[in-house]
């Protein structure tokens, strides 16, 4: 996800002997237009997600830039009730062996907690992963024009000014729909806030269509979370569609599966917020 040019979000970082960083935020929104968006909303939580572990990661000087990398599961939760932009954190060292660990506690002015948030993942030292990833996209034809696709309303799903839905209706009923993700969509200029590689559908997407079809299976707009768990197995290409199922309702929480081309590729868990579930 590609940042500012000649700015972080992060700065000030202290390293510990541990590996743990503590650091200062960026609260500038002309720089970093999503900080202003509701806390609870998963564009925000993946993105700041991002950008600290990869700036935390190059302060400790463990980050190689020129090794490919993947998120492969990540949790959140939100922390009190009012708490204001962040404006200082820490990210602790939760690596295994080779596998990448991490987890993130954001605080504002007044010391209060605003998220926690932990993440695993992988590098690739050896692999082709340049070709690897040709050959998946060619296999879904994923470099072609993406086919016609009718998206939900924008005010069904709560889509954000200017921003754009992802997925399509949901049936009166239905439990499962199709996604689709492309440039136009889910990258800029098309959309203000959301970002990614250009290679496949990142994290911030997927994290968005849960919340869309969050919104339509609830038939809640402004649908607002405490917290949730995603994990992501497998890659999912832009332009290709792909569908997102309810695979279990409990207390406060929904449960989903994305598929693609009949194969899983990411599961999440979004826990309602308490007043609204």
């Amino acid at each position: 996800m590609p940042a500012p040019e000649g700015i972080t979000y992060t700065s000030d970082h202290e390293v510990s002997e541990d590996g743990s960083v503590t650091f200062k935020c960026s609260t500038d929104p002309d720089a970093w237009r999503w900080v202003k968006l509701p806390p609870s909303h998963p564009i925000v939580i993946q993105t700041f997600n991002y950008f600290i572990s990869v700036e935390c990661s190059a302060a400790r000087g463990t980050l190689d830039p020129s090794k490919w990398s993947a998120l492969t599961w990540m949790s959140w939760e939100i922390g009190e009730a009012g708490a204001g932009i962040p404006v200082r954190g820490t990210m602790g060292n939760r690596a295994d062996g080779e596998k990448i660990g991490f987890g993130i506690e954001l605080f504002d002015a007044e010391d209060r907690l605003v998220y926690r948030t932990g993440g695993k993942g992988v590098v690739f030292h050896t692999r082709n992963f340049e070709g690897w990833r040709s050959k998946a996209k060619k296999e879904l034809d994923a470099d072609k024009k993406p086919p016609p696709f009718a998206f939900a309303p924008r005010e069904a799903v709560g889509a954000l000014d200017c921003e754009h839905t992802l997925i399509a209706p949901l049936d009166d009923g239905a439990t499962e729909t199709e996604a689709l993700i492309t440039n136009a969509n889910g990258m800029p200029p098309g959309s203000r806030f959301l970002d990614g590689s250009g290679d496949h559908v990142n994290a911030v997407h997927l994290a968005e269509v849960g919340r869309q079809f969050c919104a339509l299976l609830l038939g809640q707009p402004d649908v607002q979370l405490s917290g949730g768990e995603i994990s992501f197995t497998r890659y999912v290409e832009m332009n290709v569609p792909f569908s997102i199922a309810l695979t279990n309702r409990a207390e406060g929480a929904i449960e989903m599966m994305i598929e693609q081309a009949g194969k899983p590729c990411t599961s999440l868990i979004y826990r309602l917020a308490e007043d609204r579930a």
